[in-house]
């Protein structure tokens, strides 16, 4: 059976049920953490996108001390990874960050925390943090709007589930 965009079906022999053993989280940290913006909307149209490519979800904090706490605390058969959105971090393109997710698929990871920091950004535990579990990746040099940052990513989530399963969204 073909895979449909949106759908909640996925056959077990595709790409994509391999896809749905992994969770992937889109964290944000923000003084109105719970505060709706006008890219909420979209951000969680892409990620309902990912319905039945893959399970996302978007998770918002305080603080990033609050941010790193539930990263410990999260327990699964895999510690998770978690990729920091970070001006200092390796710039990727559509493909490579496809790439990077599909690794990370093949090696069993079972939780991908792709993590947009506090507007100051990150402090240097964070980033070591970020170091250890994942890395850190850059959306270029330009500054971006938090909430335009966390568009971008879930884009780009949606986009590599798109690559990883085959589906012709992306365009190359």
């Amino acid at each position: 059976m073909p895979v449909v965009p949106g759908s909640l079906w996925c056959d077990t022999a595709s790409p994509c049920a391999i896809l749905l053993s992994m969770q992937v989280t889109l964290a944000h940290i923000g003084s109105h953490a719970k505060s709706k913006d006008a890219c909420d909307a979209l951000v969680e149209e892409y990620l309902k996108r990912c319905t039945g490519l893959m399970r996302c979800e978007a998770e918002a904090f305080r603080n990033e001390k609050a941010l790193l706490e539930w990263i410990r605390r999260q327990r699964g058969r895999t510690e998770i990874v978690a990729l920091m959105l970070d001006g200092q971090g390796r710039e990727m393109s559509s493909e490579e960050l496809a790439a990077w997710l599909g690794k990370r698929r093949d090696e069993g990871a079972q939780h991908v925390v792709f993590a947009v920091g506090p507007a100051d950004g990150w402090s240097g535990e964070a980033r070591a943090e970020g170091k250890r579990r994942g890395g850190l990746l850059s959306l270029g040099p330009m500054t971006l709007a938090h909430s335009l940052a966390r568009l971008v990513m879930a884009e780009q989530i949606y986009r590599a589930c798109t690559i990883l399963t085959g589906h012709p969204y992306h365009r190359s």
